[in-house]
């Protein structure tokens, strides 16, 4: 008798909906001009809404970062708190784009290719790790003939 697996995730009862998509991110910094030039600047959000020293920034109609100033804020390495935070671009063209901007700023950046994403990663002013990321499954296909091969 074979005993009872569990479900996979992806038929489990208490999955998340497939349209579920995370909020924005909420980053305090030290320096809200500084944070605010680079995100509009070199990533190329734009503000969304802006209260005192609160700033919504976004693209189109969805807000993906909100900056808080913390006056005498400080960031500390090597402790628990948020690691990275990723944005997603539709397709490669506009992470291409994106990239390009880091670029012609003079923006540290390193572009990599894990198969079925492209990515680069980089740190905002305050060193905070962004990960640019578009999905590419097309690299991931492969043929596999009748032998497994």
């Amino acid at each position: 008798m074979i005993p009872d697996l569990p479900q996979p995730v992806a038929i489990a009862p208490h999955r998340i909906h497939p349209l579920t998509k995370p909020g924005y991110v909420l980053l305090q910094v030290a320096e809200l001009d500084t944070q605010l030039e680079f995100y509009q600047r070199v990533l190329g959000f734009q503000v969304k809404g802006r209260h005192q020293a609160d700033i919504r920034l976004g693209s189109l109609g969805q807000d993906l970062v909100r900056l808080t100033q913390l006056p005498g804020g400080r960031r500390y390495r090597a402790v628990t708190g948020l690691y990275h935070f990723a944005v997603l671009f539709p397709n490669r063209r506009e992470l291409a784009r994106a990239i390009a901007r880091l670029l012609e700023h003079h923006w540290p950046n390193a572009p990599t290719d894990h198969v079925m994403t492209k990515t680069s990663y980089l740190e905002d002013p305050e060193g905070n790790t962004i990960e640019l990321d578009c999905e590419s499954p097309e690299d991931g296909i492969f043929s596999v003939d009748a032998q497994g091969n």
